[in-house]
């Protein structure tokens, strides 16, 4: 069996880290470019929105609402963060407080 030594191994880690560092990195150089105008300056602003229509959406696929306690765990803090994303226009808080509530409806701390 070959082993990888501990160079290699390390020179890997480091490849790795440096690859997912410019990933992360290459929007904010490519949308402050000015032809960033337009279309990638449009995904910038609605994506967020989408991949959170897309969560809620996983979220309420397999809800069953017929039996007790007929999803209410589920719904309630859906409402909750709706509500509060609403009022304060702070995503931060409407999803940690939609998240707290949910967590603490399903494990029945309340």
């Amino acid at each position: 069996m070959n082993r990888l030594s501990d160079a290699h191994a390390f020179g890997v880690v480091g490849v790795v880290a440096l690859v997912t560092l410019a990933l992360r990195a290459a929007p904010f150089f490519v949308l402050r470019k000015p032809a960033a105008d337009g279309y990638l300056r449009h995904l910038g602003e609605k994506m967020p929105t989408g991949v959170m229509v897309l969560l809620v959406a996983y979220t309420l696929e397999d809800l069953d609402v017929t039996v007790p306690p007929f999803g209410l765990p589920t719904l309630v803090p859906l409402a909750v963060a709706a509500v509060v994303d609403a009022k304060t226009d702070n995503a931060l808080l409407s999803i940690g407080g939609g998240v707290a509530l949910h967590m603490a409806l399903v494990n029945g701390v309340v």
